[in-house]
């Protein structure tokens, strides 16, 4: 997505959700796959999705990400090996998402793409209850003769459901 003049596309009156899109480069088919239902929840629900690759020529992405993850509201991570290898996501993005959400700042939310070992792989990440469906995988979705677009509408609706939550909290914490 391009950025655009940072107010999301839809009518809402209340504040943008950020989410903030981590995943391994070695996944940036399945980042593409998952644009659509971004785009429809920034129309709908006034999702502000962030991904690096709004990053232009001359930025300094290390500080561009950190900033962004300081802004968000939703940490959406694409799981796989890929994720779990990356050391960038290791040592500078999960641990800030985890920093965050113990303080009650933000949602997790794991997009398992491929199956894994969630004790033995990703023990941070396995209490967070995964998108699309938990127990399945993304690409489970066309390895059991569907289609991975099968799996948009259970990623789109959890990704409601974590708008709604990042919504109820601001709305509690902004009360007097």
């Amino acid at each position: 997505m391009r950025r655009t003049s940072g107010k999301p596309l839809c009518k809402t009156k209340e504040p943008p959700v950020r989410l903030f899109v981590s995943y391994s480069h070695e996944n940036a088919t399945w980042s593409k796959r998952l644009m659509p239902v971004l785009k429809v929840k920034a129309n709908v629900a006034g999702l502000r999705p962030w991904h690096d690759t709004e990053l232009k020529a001359g930025d300094q992405w290390d500080d561009e990400i950190r900033e962004e993850l300081k802004r968000m509201d939703i940490f959406l991570c694409l799981v796989s090996v890929q994720f779990l290898a990356s050391r960038y996501i290791q040592d500078v993005e999960l641990p800030e998402a985890i920093r965050r959400h113990k303080r009650g700042e933000i949602e997790i939310v794991p997009l398992l793409l491929y199956p894994i070992d969630w004790d033995a792989d990703c023990p941070l990440l396995k209490k967070f209850n995964p998108l699309p469906i938990f127990g399945k995988s993304w690409r489970e979705f066309e390895q059991e003769g569907g289609d991975w677009n099968d799996a948009l509408y259970p990623i789109g609706n959890g990704l409601k459901q974590a708008i709604d939550k990042v919504r109820a909290r601001k709305a509690t914490t902004s009360s007097p």
